[in-house]
């Protein structure tokens, strides 16, 4: 399937669910993420909006648990991820996205865990994004590339490109 349509097909799936069905899906989601987060790992993971898959309780988890965290910022035509130990290190950025507002950049390759947001997926763990190809530009020099979703968002299969980076697995409830 043509990425667009793999795109605004899973895009309207999730824009369908409701709201209790989104905190749900996203409780069920976190917690299987986070029964993977250990000790000393450092985990890289963006900040929700509008109706993605909610990583809020995977940030809470984090900082509570003193793990290191480190969410993206868009810098040029790619990702930058900077560590963050509470919700009062992120500033409003534009497209209605939040971003870190620190200074300590974590390369990628030092990220044990790159929680990957999606609009649509796969059964072979392709995805799509918004279409920037952000994400691609850094998957491939991360560990443990897992993507998160709701199943409404899954489509049969999507056409890849050279430059897509296939994700490790994907959860998704």
């Amino acid at each position: 399937m043509d990425k667009k349509i793999a795109r605004a097909k899973g895009l309207q799936a999730r824009a369908l669910l409701s709201l209790k069905e989104r905190n749900q899906k996203s409780h069920a989601v976190s917690q299987e993420v986070i029964s993977r987060i250990h000790a000393g790992m450092v985990i890289g993971c963006y900040v929700s909006i509008k109706d993605e898959l909610n990583t809020s309780e995977i940030l809470k988890y984090c900082f509570a648990n003193d793990i290191t965290v480190c969410v993206p910022k868009v810098v040029e035509n790619t990702l930058q991820f900077y560590k963050i130990k509470s919700n009062h290190d992120l500033v409003p950025a534009p497209f209605g996205l939040l971003e870190p507002n620190v200074m300590e950049m974590i390369p990628v390759q030092k990220i044990d865990m790159m929680i990957v947001p999606l609009s649509s997926y796969d059964s072979k763990n392709h995805r799509t994004g918004y279409g920037k190809g952000y994400y691609d530009s850094v998957l491939l020099n991360c560990r443990n590339r897992i993507g998160v979703a709701f199943r409404e968002q899954e489509v049969d299969q999507i056409d890849v490109e050279s430059h897509d980076i296939t994700l490790d697995e994907i959860i998704s409830a």
